[in-house]
């Protein structure tokens, strides 16, 4: 806080005018979600810093006071005509919220047809703005993916250890199933650390995993037992009438 004088300058009332200034503009904060609206994709959203503001008093100090709860914030998801990309949201979340420069609210209600495009689909057309706030409260969005109880990733693609890039999608537990596009064109579906599908960069498909190598036991290699006649698949042979009778 700027320290006023018993007969203040023009240079520090310009300074303290701009230190009120700064203290009502908000950019970017971290939040976590209290509770969500799956139907209309919002969430009441506490924010995770306090407002700090200098005492009024004149004591030069600063006194911090938490921001209310945010109500009914959109969550962003990646999305791009008909594609998008959404994850299940729980409470307790981490998100990013955004304040953008003007109000949302009459242009989250308008449309327009969206001619150029061709698609089936609304667009939001150009809007005038209710209210002229700037960097308000009230004109947060949030974003997913802010880390969550200051943990990383334990799954993240490391290319450090000479592995080679890739995408990867999924759960970040132990036991997780994951999907992984490699640089070279191959991709993996992993459960946990057993590779259950793998395609290699010349198409050719592996399959792995508990099951998939008890389907083709029984399949390919006539192995495993038929559920229906308690007989392997080998005794079986071309045994669908024997089948047919057993069900």
């Amino acid at each position: 806080m700027t320290e006023r004088s018993f007969d203040p300058s023009d240079e520090e009332v310009h300074a303290d005018l701009m230190e009120q200034l700064l203290l009502g503009i908000h950019v970017a904060m971290p939040g976590r979600i209290q509770s969500y609206d799956a139907a209309h994709q919002v969430a009441d959203i506490v924010l995770q810093v306090r407002h700090r503001y200098p005492d009024p008093d004149g004591t030069g100090q600063y006194l911090d006071e938490d921001y209310p709860v945010l109500p009914a914030v959109p969550i962003l998801w990646p999305r791009c005509g008909k594609w998008f990309l959404a994850m299940s949201v729980e409470p307790g979340d981490a998100v990013q919220v955004l304040f953008n420069s003007s109000a949302l609210g009459m242009w989250r209600r308008s449309t327009a047809t969206d001619a150029l495009s061709g698609l089936d689909r609304a667009i939001r057309g150009v809007s005038t703005v209710g209210d002229v706030g700037r960097h308000s409260l009230t004109h947060a969005v949030a974003l997913l993916g802010m880390e969550t109880f200051n943990q990383a990733l334990r799954h993240a693609p490391d290319v450090a250890t000479g592995n080679l890039s890739c995408l990867t999608l999924g759960r970040d537990t132990d036991d997780g199933t994951r999907l992984s596009i490699y640089g070279d064109g191959s991709m993996k579906i992993t459960r946990g650390s057993t590779v259950v599908i793998q395609i290699d960069a010349a198409g050719t498909i592996q399959l792995g995993g508990t099951g998939l190598t008890a389907l083709l036991d029984g399949l390919v290699t006539a192995r495993g037992v038929d559920p229906f006649t308690g007989a392997t698949y080998g005794a079986l042979g071309n045994a669908s009438a024997v089948v047919m009778a057993k069900k």
